[in-house]
């Protein structure tokens, strides 16, 4: 036989109290003497009450829930920048909820269905191109007072805060990079179409270009068609068998860098003696062998970021007079064993 619940009413008749006192000590909001909050709290201990949250919530028209919408639940990074949300949401009194939407406007819809439907306080959004598309009716959620803001991706969102990385800037840094080491003929191994790897692709040329005008003439970019390590492996294979010319590699992320890496080995190619390799990413920095030089991501900080900045919306705290923003926070470049200086 299952024990039963015990209601705020069990509380007070043990604690020899008023409901409202039970409230105020639960809550917090109103003052209490000591004895009275003293006798309140350990009738909630013996009866092991738990306050209901939907009904304050109800009350309160605020559920303390958060949505977190991501296209890539197998993303590392993705997962990291949640974990750091959660922790600051949790810190200030707020549940963050998963939602994978596969990258699909179908399931986007959907998602943002469930946001209404749970009356949830607000979300975090992926900065991806789907976000833009019209049948998600993004719109829906400021029309209900759902707050929200923009993380994780290149696509920036009018009207609401994005926090994006600044990845022509992390382009450029591996562009100086290996200009400098002596490298004139460089792959970037990525997907198109893809706002991200656009950006990082740019950045890479860029820097050739300012560094000497004429050399990103040298440099190849090798379409994976995907954001799989099998992609990237496939893509690889195939520039090998075309005989693409090239002293470098940079890998648009780190699945593909894992499998890039895999189709260097398998073709007798050595990283760093035949090939220098860079990654945007840390999943292969410190682990592989050799450690892999790499621009990195404060997925923390970007996550601090964001989460203060949608609280603060929700609770009054940043109010939208004060206009949203973009903002672009810098990528460091890790300088490991993968690179070295042509002779």
């Amino acid at each position: 036989m299952s024990k039963p619940i015990a209601t705020i009413k069990d509380v007070a008749r043990e604690a020899g109290v008023s409901i409202s006192t039970v409230s105020s000590v639960v809550n917090g909001n109103k003052p209490v003497s000591e004895d009275r909050a003293r006798r309140v709290r350990e009738a909630i201990a013996k009866l092991e009450f738990q306050p209901n949250h939907m009904a304050r919530s109800l009350h309160a028209k605020r559920t303390r829930t958060l949505a977190y919408l991501t296209p890539d639940i197998t993303n590392v990074a993705i997962v990291r920048t949640f974990k750091a949300v959660e922790a600051v949401a949790h810190a200030r009194g707020y549940a963050v909820f998963l939602l994978d939407t596969d990258g699909s406007v179908e399931m986007t819809r959907e998602a943002l269905d469930r946001i209404i439907g749970l009356r949830m306080d607000g979300a975090f959004l992926p900065l991806s191109w789907v976000m833009g598309h019209p049948e998600i009716g993004l719109s829906r959620l400021a029309e209900r007072g759902i707050s929200m803001v923009g993380v994780s991706g290149s696509y920036d969102i009018a009207d609401i805060d994005c926090f994006l990385h600044d990845e022509d800037g992390g382009g450029r840094q591996i562009g100086d990079y290996l200009h400098r080491l002596g490298h004139r003929q460089v792959l970037f191994v990525g997907p198109t179409p893809s706002r991200s790897a656009e950006r990082r692709w740019s950045g890479v040329r860029a820097a050739y270009a300012d560094n000497e005008p004429g050399s990103e003439a040298g440099l190849e970019l090798v379409s994976t068609g995907g954001y799989s390590a099998a992609a990237a492996y496939d893509a690889v294979q195939a520039a090998l068998a075309a005989r693409s010319r090239f002293t470098a590699m940079v890998a648009f992320n780190d699945a593909v860098a894992t499998g890039a890496l895999a189709a260097l080995s398998d073709n007798g190619l050595r990283v760093p003696d035949d090939v220098s390799f860079v990654s945007f990413g840390s999943g292969h920095r410190d682990f592989a062998r050799p450690q892999i030089t790499s621009v990195t991501f404060d997925e923390e900080r970007i996550a601090q970021l964001a989460a203060n900045r949608l609280i603060d919306r929700i609770e009054g705290v940043a109010q939208d007079a004060e206009g949203t923003g973009h903002i672009y926070l810098p990528l460091a470049l890790t300088i490991r064993q993968s690179t070295r200086r042509l002779a």
